[in-house]
């Protein structure tokens, strides 16, 4: 038994419309998760991401990680201001994979 499922001891019952639980099942299978897991994330105000989201954010991190990689060592190749716009362009990259990740879909 893992510590997860020893903690877990209570059963709540909830009555729903059936396009309810379908609309459920469909962002539980979206996120990746199981239903129960989804109903406590969301009751517990924790991150819930989608797959999508997640998938997107580590595409956008490995864009960043080629940029910074294909910056060029010498100082000859740029001006001092396009240089700025080049590693402006990486934090931008890395602050969306992070806001990707930090949403929450279907959360009020």
């Amino acid at each position: 038994m893992t510590r997860g499922q020893a903690t877990k001891t209570q059963r709540i019952a909830l009555r729903m419309s059936l396009a309810d639980a379908e609309a459920l099942r469909e962002q539980a299978l979206e996120c990746a998760l199981t239903i129960s897991e989804l109903i406590r994330r969301r009751i517990t105000a924790q991150s819930v991401v989608s797959r999508t989201d997640h998938e997107t954010a580590r595409s956008i991190d490995q864009l960043g990680r080629m940029l910074k990689h294909l910056y060029p060592k010498g100082q000859a190749w740029a001006s001092p201001e396009d240089r700025k716009r080049w590693w402006t362009l990486v934090t931008e990259l890395e602050l969306t994979a992070k806001a990707l990740r930090a949403s929450a879909p279907g959360a009020p």
